[in-house]
């Protein structure tokens, strides 16, 4: 039996895959205070109760979050515990235990990989779309981490192909500009809404706005496919993937699925394009899920 964590700001899930390759167990806990100790204590929690429920437990465990990896900075608007925090070497020395760690992008292309859109690719490239953006890329149903780890961390790569001013006073949290979490994220989309009309919606309400023919909302929702188009050619360039999944709270905006590709002609080396753009599974636990397949890796 193997375990994966998802470590999402104020809830933390938890999903057991066995060495068949099915689900047999999920728990979910909210995160009640943002400190390094509760974390500690409710993930030592859920590893008890899937122990309880299946004793076979493997000794190794893989863990999803946004942040607590040794030398690169955390999102100011995470959980706090984590910015500076050595997260795998903290829980390796509560839980006694193995503890392999990735982010949501790669949590999401596990996931895919093996069951969903992309499980039966030869290449895949993910991009996880919410509070802030991650990536991750699969070779057949085989994470590739990189010497450091940090493979699709496309968030902390420069919007392609910008058009004059777009770049202007777009600071990113990680100290650099023009970075693609500026512009792909929630925060970006609702910033972007708010800098035209003075008024902060989320994406719910923007997307709202949009089908009721409301002009500044419809503008900012085009200009994302747009941007969304050139990140995607951009990696299509770079990995020329079978398929491009979007995972993430804005990946729930079914426009992306016709409108971004159109964008692709005018950005891709080839003439005739077989990539394909899908939608991740919506599940609460797809995280958790594709980040128990991290660890059946003997790698870790």
């Amino acid at each position: 039996m193997y375990l994966g964590l998802s470590i999402e700001n104020s809830v933390i899930n938890a999903a057991l895959l066995n060495d068949g390759g099915d689900f047999v167990w999920q728990d979910s806990h909210s995160l009640d205070h943002d400190i390094m100790s509760n974390l500690l204590e409710i993930c030592g929690a859920l590893v008890v109760n899937a122990t309880k429920a299946h004793p076979d437990l493997s000794e190794s465990i893989a863990v999803s979050a946004q942040g607590g990896f040794v030398g690169q900075p955390s999102p100011p608007d995470g959980l706090k515990c984590l910015a500076g925090a050595d997260l795998r070497a903290n829980l390796q020395a509560s839980l006694g235990r193995s503890v392999a760690l990735a982010s949501p992008g790669q949590a999401l292309s596990l996931y895919e990989s093996r069951f969903g859109a992309a499980k039966d690719s030869a290449v895949a490239c993910a991009l996880y779309l919410d509070n802030h953006v991650f990536g991750g890329v699969t070779f057949g149903q085989k994470l590739w981490r990189g010497a450091n780890g940090i493979v699709g961390a496309w968030g902390h790569t420069p919007l392609a192909w910008p058009v004059p001013h777009e770049l202007d006073e777009r600071d990113c949290w990680c100290g650099r500009s023009g970075c693609l979490d500026c512009f792909l994220s929630l925060g970006g989309l609702e910033t972007e809404y708010q800098n035209i009309t003075q008024t902060r919606l989320d994406i719910k309400a923007i997307a709202v706005a949009a089908d009721a023919n409301d002009l500044v909302a419809s503008s900012v929702l085009q200009v994302l496919d747009d941007r969304i188009g050139r990140t995607t050619a951009m990696i299509i360039n770079m990995f020329d993937p079978d398929v491009i999944i979007l995972g993430g709270r804005l990946a729930g905006l079914d426009r992306l699925y016709q409108n971004v590709p159109r964008k692709w002609p005018g950005y891709l080396l080839v003439e005739r394009n077989e990539t394909k753009l899908q939608k991740a599974n919506q599940d609460t636990f797809t995280l958790a899920k594709g980040i128990a397949c991290l660890a059946i890796d003997p790698a870790i």
